[in-house]
């Protein structure tokens, strides 16, 4: 069915608004932090990288959910080296209501995911013989979520929190092991949050007026001035963020993983995005610079090879996990299933008769 004219007039309504605060980020000055170019060519090491795929359906009763991951180890020299695995589950809809079902879902489902990824490059990298490892999401979501809502989970769903609970201490163990071998690097696509100017030193302004601006915004801002824009990365007042004191508590309950950690952005190729960087520990600038350099190596479209490929390799789609589901439960209903079937339906009135 075409776009209605209601919905065009809305999204031009819209679009004025939008228009005025993306040229209000244009034209903003920021302090405290700089460009540096990656210079030189490290030598080449072993790289791993992991990500995942996930597919869930609410059906009457239960949700069902499903993880594909694969990851790939890619040699100085050779061919590279792939692991796959996967994490199949449910939760039963009377008890994730208890705090929310989609809280709930989100909870178990992305830390099934990243628990999936962080094991497969265990079994890469877990004997040795790799010296970078690249995992997708920043550290602070790895160590999660556990640590945002483990109180509330576990008063309204103890059987619930106890699964994700679970998943949370392998994964912090295996991470444990993973850092104690090789180092760790967790590139992030995208990020709501304001670390830069409320942690890191950032002044962000237009006029005599400060703003509170998120981090790939001061990024953007900061890469318009760079001519001609090379690969490297941002380093501002202070790069060190760490975890609050209680959840540092709970992560160090399990693991010997620092609580502190280095936060940056990198550009990998000149035609390419910026991306997040957090690497565990206090990295001096020229660490980073390495980091850098050896992450750029493995990225010649502008985004790590060892994880856009398991990215692609692992995609599962929601039709992929309907017919799963049918081969083990064909009497489980979403409720939707006349209308997926049954013809289109009338066409609304003439606009002439249509109620605005």
């Amino acid at each position: 069915m075409p776009v209605t004219s209601s919905l065009y007039e809305e999204f031009r309504s819209a679009g004025r608004e939008l228009r005025e605060l993306l040229s209000l980020y244009e034209s903003l000055s920021v302090s405290g932090a700089e460009w540096v170019p990656a210079e030189g060519s490290p030598p080449a090491v072993a790289v791993a990288g992991a990500d995942s795929s996930r597919q869930h359906e609410v059906y009457r009763g239960v949700i069902i959910y499903a993880v594909q991951g694969h990851a790939m180890l890619m040699p100085p020299e050779g061919p590279g080296v792939w692991a796959e695995g996967a994490s199949v589950g449910y939760i039963e809809v009377s008890e994730a209501s208890r705090v929310g079902v989609r809280v709930a879902r989100e909870a178990l489902i992305s830390s099934a995911a990243k628990t999936l990824e962080v094991s497969l490059l265990h079994r890469l990298a877990g004997g040795g013989g790799v010296d970078l490892l690249l995992l997708d999401g920043s550290y602070e979501s790895f160590l999660g979520p556990i640590l945002v809502f483990k109180g509330e989970l576990r008063k309204a769903s103890p059987r619930l929190a106890e699964r994700i609970y679970g998943l949370w201490e392998d994964r912090l163990r295996m991470l444990d092991e993973l850092h104690s071998k090789a180092g760790l690097a967790f590139i992030s696509k995208s990020s709501g949050k304001l670390n830069l100017v409320k942690r890191g030193g950032v002044k962000v302004s237009h006029g005599d007026r400060e703003y509170q601006v998120p981090d790939f915004i001061v990024v953007r801002r900061i890469l318009s001035g760079v001519r001609p824009l090379k690969p490297g990365f941002l380093w501002c007042e202070n790069p060190y963020m760490e975890l609050g004191g209680w959840e540092c508590e709970l992560v160090e309950r399990v693991a010997g993983l620092p609580c502190l950690y280095t936060l940056t952005y990198v550009l990998l190729h000149p035609a390419g995005k910026a991306y997040q960087l957090t690497v565990p520990g206090r990295l001096s600038r020229e660490e980073v610079a390495e980091l850098v350099g050896r992450i750029k190596r493995v990225s010649p479209d502008g985004y790590p090879y060892p994880l856009s490929a398991p990215h692609h390799s692992s995609k599962l789609h929601k039709n992929d996990l309907k017919t799963l589901v049918t081969l083990i439960a064909p009497e489980l209903e979403t409720g939707r299933e006349q209308l997926e079937h049954v013809a289109a339906g009338p066409r609304p009135p003439s606009r002439e008769r249509t109620l605005s």
